[in-house]
């Protein structure tokens, strides 16, 4: 009887540890299940900057920033098209009202800081295949921009109208990858 009782306080404490894991994971594993729960906040006064972000899975936003890194302020959801039911949907088919939207497409319509640095994080999965993938940009002031996702690439362009004959164009921005930068967690 005493090593019943003994096997199954074992077991008790075992389950416990399992749980407490991410608890001891550190902070990084927190911030990074936050900027899936938590949506993008955009600059408190309204810009004249938008950003129209496409994706068939997740992208989050992380301003001020040419690296990602989940501790800092900011780094947010911005569109989430996956099942996973903590994923947040609050921007999921926003629109602003930026030039050349498609009718049907997976779409999000964000204000975004202009003159600072925007790291667009893309992530996602098909079939057997598993992507992370990460680029900077500096928005213009007035400008609006589209960034399209699909799997493990990120292609961010200007839109452009034309004022005479309403045509609306897409041209490439200059974007680098965002590599992951070290924390500034103190743990």
């Amino acid at each position: 009887m005493n090593t019943q009782h003994g096997a199954s306080r074992l077991k008790a404490v075992r389950c416990l540890a399992l749980l407490a894991l991410p608890l001891f994971s550190g902070c990084s594993t927190l911030d990074s299940l936050k900027s899936f729960t938590t949506a993008y906040k955009e600059p408190q006064n309204p810009t004249t900057s938008r950003l129209r972000v496409i994706t068939d899975q997740v992208v989050r936003l992380i301003p001020d920033t040419r690296c990602v890194n989940w501790d800092l302020p900011g780094a947010d959801m911005v569109n989430a098209r996956s099942a996973a039911p903590l994923n947040d949907k609050t921007f999921n088919d926003k629109r602003l009202e930026i030039p050349g939207a498609e009718a049907g497409k997976n779409s999000a319509e964000v204000y975004v800081q202009p003159d600072r640095p925007l790291t667009v994080v893309y992530t996602g999965s098909a079939r057997r295949y598993e992507c992370f993938y990460s680029v900077y940009f500096v928005p213009e002031a007035g400008a609006d921009y589209e960034a399209t996702s699909a799997l493990c690439t990120i292609a961010i362009h200007k839109i452009v109208k034309n004022a005479a004959t309403g045509e609306v164009s897409r041209e490439p921005v200059k974007n680098d990858q965002a590599k992951v930068c070290p924390s500034v967690s103190p743990i």
